[in-house]
C-alpha cells in the first residue's frame, strides 16, 4: 500500500494547494508520436475528487477538443468505464472511480474517485500530428483541504486515513508504466484483456462511513 503514481507524467498536482471547489487546471506537450495516450491517475485516500470538462486541442492547428466524451455527458452514469475511455487500475486500489452525474462544472456529469493508498486511471488515445503542440485541460475538485501530495505522509499508509491526493496527467505511446507494484506489471499489459478483469466498483461516501463505522 501508499504505492506511487505512474511515472512519466506531465502534469503532477503534488506540492500544490487543495481546492475543495471546481478548479481549472492545463499543461501543454509536443506530440512525439502519432497516437497518444491521453491518461488520468488518481488518489484521494481520506474522500473524493470530482473531474470533470476534460479536453485536448491542437494549439498548433486548431480543431476544438479531440478527446471523446470529455465532459463524461455520454455516460453511462455508475460506470467505472465512461463511453470513449478505458480504466485502469494496475494497483488494485480500493474505491476506484465512477462516473457520476451532476458533480461537474455546472452540474455536468464528473469522474468522481477516491483510490486508496494507491492510484487509478483512466485514459483515451487520440490521433495527433508529430510536432504539433497541444493542451489538455480539466476542472477538478480536490473534496478537502490542504495539499496534494503523491504519498500518505501522516503515518496512515494501509486505508482511508491517510492524506495521500493526488492527480497527474500523462500523454505518450500507451499507458505509463508502474512506479512501484507488488508484481512485476506495466499499464499496458493491463490494458490487454481489460475487460474481463472488473476490477473495482464504484464507492459512496455513505459505503466508506460505514466502513469506519465497522
Amino acid at each position: 500500500m501508499n504505492l506511487p503514481p505512474p511515472v512519466g507524467a506531465i502534469l503532477d498536482l503534488n506540492g500544490q494547494a487543495i481546492t475543495n471547489s471546481q478548479q481549472s487546471y492545463s499543461v501543454n506537450f509536443t506530440a512525439g508520436v502519432a497516437s497518444t495516450a491521453i491518461t488520468f491517475a488518481f488518489r484521494q485516500d481520506p474522500s473524493f475528487e470530482d473531474f470533470s470538462n476534460a479536453s485536448v486541442v491542437d494549439l498548433t492547428h486548431p480543431s476544438g477538443n479531440i478527446l471523446l466524451n470529455g465532459n463524461f455527458a455520454l455516460g453511462p452514469v455508475g460506470s467505472n468505464t465512461p463511453t470513449g475511455w478505458t480504466y485502469a487500475n494496475i494497483y488494485g486500489a480500493t474505491f476506484g472511480g465512477v462516473l457520476q452525474a451532476g458533480c461537474g462544472v455546472g452540474g455536468s456529469n464528473c469522474w468522481h474517485d477516491g483510490a486508496v493508498q494507491a492510484y487509478d486511471a483512466i485514459s483515451q488515445t487520440v490521433a495527433t500530428q508529430i510536432g504539433d503542440v497541444y493542451q489538455i485541460s480539466f476542472n477538478l475538485n480536490g473534496g478537502s483541504t490542504g495539499t496534494y501530495s503523491r504519498l500518505s505522509t501522516n503515518g496512515d499508509v494501509t486505508g482511508t486515513g491517510g492524506n495521500g491526493i493526488d492527480v497527474l496527467a500523462y500523454a505518450q505511446a500507451g499507458l505509463p508504466i508502474a512506479g512501484a507494484v507488488p508484481e512485476p506489471s506495466t499499464w499496458a499489459m493491463l490494458l490487454i484483456g481489460f475487460a474481463g478483469l472488473g476490477f473495482m466498483a464504484c464507492r459512496r461516501k455513505n459505503s466508506r462511513a460505514q466502513l469506519r463505522l465497522a
